[in-house]
């Protein structure tokens, strides 16, 4: 088993990385094809796309991956596949067809018509075919053909580039335009993976079988919400309390700091399932606990990184519309690292309190929207961003603080407050000019300064020993590595 999960650990994180690496060659066109405003509300109509593949499934796709083993037959699953697929295609039929009808009097009500319009219905048919792509690219998954979900991923990104490459250089691209290519570039996708999952389903829904996904995926649906509100509320309240430009900022900011997670990459597919396997196994909490702390390390000096050099990133990913956006790195890559590093500390997973788990994320998606209905008024962009990293922090936090009562890990807390005060003290600095004085940034001293400022954080990390996997490390660390 382990074999195989690296095995098909490797091809999910080649797929990644190449999929981020396309997502990361988008930025400039989207920068060049759309201004702040533009790309605000392509953003926000992809980001209510994420919410409705929550709630017009019905979240039957991990319905599907919760019963399909527990199949005897091949005609049970085609019967079970078949199902989830049909339920779903009639539920974005029915959202594709409201949204095409409602898209004129959204626009109208909420902002002014015209080419937003325009843009809502284009965008309805989008968020309907990339819907049902990923619901067809995941039973790849459920199948155990890491190879075909990773092809259906980096063609979707060549496609997409493509395209993207192909209106910027009309010069004339609107919002509508960019989210009716995307549309297409998803039903060609979801065409050809139709094309390989051929004969593995039936065309029909038995309701014996919905009635028994649905009893399992409902619950699914609110906590999925929660989650939702956590990582992307800040975007709609920004785009309701200030502009849509702020908006736009904040999310080509949101897929700078993305970068991050790099560091996270094969560790999130890989490392619950080693978890499972060895959590009885005396020496797994140390072991836990030292992956712990070297991945909070490495996030600290990736974030450090960033906010050393955000606004050349910026410079060379975007255009200098956008360049208003680098203060947002500070906050945004912490909180999405912080928004991920949950996989260290498996204490409710373990303890199956999902009820917890659930209590957390409403709880942090409430705080989230507090602070951004008191911030957003007064700070706009960085109010966003500041409320996204303060909720992700609490939740890390609880989420920590309970898992350490079901399942303990033996962490080395003075030295990781220790370390996560002095990235404070330096981002601060570094931020206000205190290190740099905020000299022209082609200054080669200046570069020289903020490099040394890094490496003597990675030294300082590495003497405290928190960089360094332990001695004797058993199955789960030799696994990880």
């Amino acid at each position: 088993m382990i074999r195989q999960l690296w095995s098909d650990g490797l091809v999910y994180a080649a797929g990644t990385i190449l999929s981020r690496g396309l997502g990361l060659l988008l930025l400039p066109l989207y920068a060049r094809t759309l201004d702040p405003a533009g790309f605000g509300l392509l953003d926000l109509i992809v980001t209510t796309g994420v919410l409705a593949n929550l709630i017009v499934p019905m979240e039957t796709s991990q319905a599907v991956a919760r019963f399909w083993n527990e199949c005897k037959t091949d005609e049970a699953r085609r019967r079970l596949v078949g199902t989830a697929l049909c339920f779903a295609l009639g539920g974005y039929a029915l959202f594709a067809l409201v949204g095409m009808l409602a898209a004129g009097p959204l626009a109208r009500a909420l902002m002014g018509g015209g080419e937003q319009a325009q843009a809502l219905r284009a965008g309805a048919l989008f968020i309907a075919f990339n819907g049902l792509m990923l619901m067809l690219q995941a039973q790849f998954r459920w199948e155990l053909r890491p190879r075909a979900f990773a092809a259906a991923s980096i063609a979707y990104g060549l496609l997409t580039l493509g395209g993207l490459a192909a209106l910027a250089a009309s010069g004339s691209a609107t919002v509508a335009h960019v989210l009716a290519m995307q549309a297409l570039v998803s039903a060609l996708v979801a065409a050809a993976c139709l094309g390989g999952l051929r004969g593995r389903f039936a065309w029909r829904v038995d309701a014996v079988e919905l009635r028994r996904m649905l009893r399992y995926s409902l619950p699914l649906v609110p906590a999925g919400v929660a989650v939702f509100a956590t990582v992307y509320l800040h975007r709609f309240v920004l785009g309701a309390q200030a502009t849509i430009d702020e908006v736009g900022l904040f999310a080509m900011a949101s897929r700078v700091a993305a970068l991050a997670t790099l560091v996270l990459i094969g560790v999130q597919s890989a490392l619950t399932p080693l978890i499972y396997a060895h959590h009885a196994e005396p020496q797994t909490p140390a072991r836990l606990a030292r992956l712990l702390e070297i991945f909070w390390s490495l996030a600290l000096l990736v974030c450090l990184a960033l906010n050393i050099m955000g606004p050349a990133l910026l410079a060379l990913l975007t255009a200098p519309a956008y360049a208003r956006a680098a203060p947002l790195l500070v906050w945004l890559a912490p909180a999405a690292l912080m928004s991920q590093m949950y996989i260290f500390a498996p204490g409710i997973p373990l303890a199956q309190k999902t009820g917890w788990q659930l209590l957390l994320t409403l709880a942090a998606a409430a705080l989230g929207l507090i602070l951004d209905l008191l911030l957003i008024p007064r700070f706009g962009a960085v109010g966003a961003a500041v409320a996204g990293c303060m909720a992700a922090a609490v939740f890390l936090g609880a989420w920590l603080a309970a898992g350490q009562h079901l399942y303990p890990l033996p962490l080395r807390w003075l030295r990781l407050a220790g370390a996560t005060i002095m990235f404070c003290i330096l981002t601060w600095a570094l931020g206000s000019g205190a290190l740099t004085d905020q000299p022209d940034e082609s200054a080669l001293w200046s570069w020289a300064l903020r490099l040394a400022v890094l490496l003597a954080s990675a030294a300082g990390l590495w003497a405290a020993g928190l960089l360094r996997p332990s001695r004797g490390a058993g199955p789960l660390v030799a696994e990880q590595s």
